[in-house]
């Protein structure tokens, strides 16, 4: 008996805890599902993507504390390592926020592979539910698309010309993943990805993803390259913000209301605003936490 009590305090050191959170979410069961994972050490890489794989949400987040409010973490897809997200560090800062049992603001610093990131989270009314902003830094403009290469690069979206926002252009923009943000004013109910071949053509162009968005309804639509949709894109959000404010169409140091989600049943909420100062591109969102767990020894 005292054996296997033994034996299962050993192993109890080795199983990892998780977070099911929704972010930019409108209350329980709304926004976009994520997986937080904290751990004392990195699983292998391969790892990382099944467990991402198995709990089949568009992203999962692995957290190793460094200090109290200071963790490195690392963001996998079902498909790949991302340098940078948005949904999962918001996610994941109002889980530190609750494992450090922080009743005030807490503000969090988190070591990605390329590049450090802050954010605040603050709870709201005691009822597992946070409102969580961090900073992008500034947006960078890539570069701006031909007119001549419109056609190429919106026919696999299901668009046409007569589609696109005409007094817009078609541009580049990062504040971490690089985005083709393609400006409308109609068809988002029917835009997609309809070509087994779209990530070489808009990685020929210098981006990583593509953001369909409604100029006038502030909605937006973006996929990976297998067309899965995403419910709602935290790293898009930025680009997007400093996209509007740049060509005029709103105002910095002015909160932007960006819509996702509609068409997969799971209308989100994303808010973004351009500091007037710095530039900075500041985007937040609510975050719902749902339940917690643990992945056993091996994991």
């Amino acid at each position: 008996m005292s054996t296997d009590s033994v034996h299962v305090k050993t192993n109890r050191r080795h199983h990892t805890h998780y977070y099911h959170v929704d972010v930019f979410s409108k209350g329980p069961l709304t926004g976009n599902g994520l997986t937080v994972l904290i751990c004392n050490q990195f699983p292998k890489s391969e790892t990382m993507l099944q467990i991402t794989q198995e709990m089949k949400q568009f992203e999962t987040i692995f957290l190793k504390k460094i200090q109290d409010f200071e963790y490195s973490a690392r963001i996998f897809t079902k498909d790949e390592e991302l340098d940078f997200a948005g949904h999962p560090i918001l996610g994941a800062a109002a889980v530190i926020q609750v494992m450090q049992n922080c009743k005030e603001t807490a503000e969090i610093r988190f070591h990605l592979n390329c590049k450090d990131v802050v954010v605040t989270s603050v709870e709201v009314d005691n009822q597992r539910e946070y409102v969580c902003s961090m900073d992008q830094g500034t947006a960078e403009k890539i570069g701006r698309i031909a007119a001549s290469d419109y056609t190429e690069l919106i026919k696999p979206l299901g668009l046409h010309r007569d589609d696109l926002a005409a007094a817009y252009p078609l541009e580049i923009v990062t504040t971490g993943l690089s985005y083709l943000i393609v400006p409308i004013r109609s068809g988002l109910e029917t835009a997609g990805i309809f070509s087994s071949d779209y990530e070489s053509l808009v990685t020929s162009y210098g981006a990583k993803f593509v953001y369909v968005c409604d100029i006038e309804a502030r909605e937006g639509r973006t996929w990976d390259f297998s067309g899965l949709e995403d419910v709602a894109t935290g790293s898009a959000a930025g680009p997007v913000g400093s996209y509007l404010c740049d060509h005029g169409i709103c105002k910095e140091g002015e909160t932007i209301i960006l819509h996702q989600g509609r068409f997969l049943g799971r209308p989100s909420e994303l808010r973004v605003l351009k500091e007037q100062e710095t530039g900075s591109m500041i985007v937040s969102g609510n975050v719902s936490i749902i339940a917690n767990g643990t992945f056993y020894d091996g994991i």
